[in-house]
């Protein structure tokens, strides 16, 4: 299936205990019902609550290979996005499982949810989880294609200020709900911008994610900027970047928050057009 690569992985004997080398991974086994079959996962997997108390070997900057190798594992999922490559290739030397997960599109979440319960002997589950994701995503896909465009910049990052620009799989997020990403070259991933990037693109909305709970501040200094629409209408939107930075069944909770934000920002928009005709009629 496009986005998603069998490294050899071997089937032939039950699957049991599993490595999962990413946040996303450890949130899909969960969906599967196999979440009791993950030994040892990696830094910030932390949904649901339970995930807490799996052992971690490491993170975005390396895996401990020796305590992969101790821990006796009959498949290993990695992240081709968030594990080093030279940390995967090691452990495919060593004659471990490896799973390589390269999903870098919303549509490709389904087809690894079917993947993994195929490696992992719970097809059904995984068949019934694709489809119950897919049919949500077609509705609120459904629900929001004919709505009005709404301009927004997703400020990815405070110091240095960066943007979420079209050229990210997270935009196709957005676009669902409608959104017009004000940084629109595909070209770019996330770019670092300036100020006047943000004032000469006058974007309607700020949608702000957190990074592993944590917001990354900076509002205060747009006040400065009345001039751009989102700050002069207060439409500044927090949302949990967990939510939208993770290639799991939970991204459709961060969709549907992206898609209230906007409708909100499409409101805002009737309200000021009133005021507007009511002064004229005034006059």
């Amino acid at each position: 299936m496009p986005g998603c690569i069998y490294a050899d992985v071997e089937q032939s004997k039950p699957i049991n205990r599993i490595i999962a080398l990413s946040p996303h991974s450890v949130e899909m086994l969960f969906v599967l019902g196999a979440g009791d079959r993950i030994i040892a996962t990696t830094k910030f997997s932390n949904y649901p609550p339970k995930a807490e108390d799996i052992p971690r070997i490491g993170g975005y900057n390396g895996i401990q290979i020796e305590k992969i190798l101790a821990l006796k594992s009959d498949l290993i999922i990695a992240w081709m996005d968030g594990n080093k490559i030279e940390d995967i290739e090691k452990m495919e030397k060593l004659g471990l499982n490896v799973y390589r997960s390269k999903t870098r599109s919303l549509d490709n979440i389904a087809n690894e949810l079917i993947l993994f319960g195929e490696m992992i002997g719970l097809e059904d589950s995984g068949q019934q989880a694709a489809n119950a994701f897919n049919a949500r995503l077609k509705k609120i896909r459904t629900k929001n294609e004919n709505k009005s465009p709404v301009r927004y910049f997703y400020q990815l990052w405070d110091e240095p200020l960066r943007a979420m620009a079209a050229g990210s799989w997270i935009n196709a997020v957005m676009s669902a709900c409608g959104g017009k990403n004000v940084f629109n070259n595909p070209a770019l991933d996330y770019p670092e911008i300036s100020i006047e990037n943000v004032l000469i693109a006058a974007p309607e909305v700020f949608v702000i994610p957190s990074h592993h709970g944590t917001y990354t501040g900076g509002v205060d200094k747009w006040k400065k900027w009345p001039e751009i629409p989102a700050i002069a209408n207060d439409q500044i939107y927090f949302i949990d970047g967990d939510l939208l930075h993770r290639f799991s069944t939970r991204i459709l909770d961060g969709m549907e928050q992206v898609c209230i934000a906007f409708d909100k920002v499409r409101a805002s928009r009737s309200t000021t057009v009133t005021n507007l005709n009511m002064t004229l009629n005034e006059q």
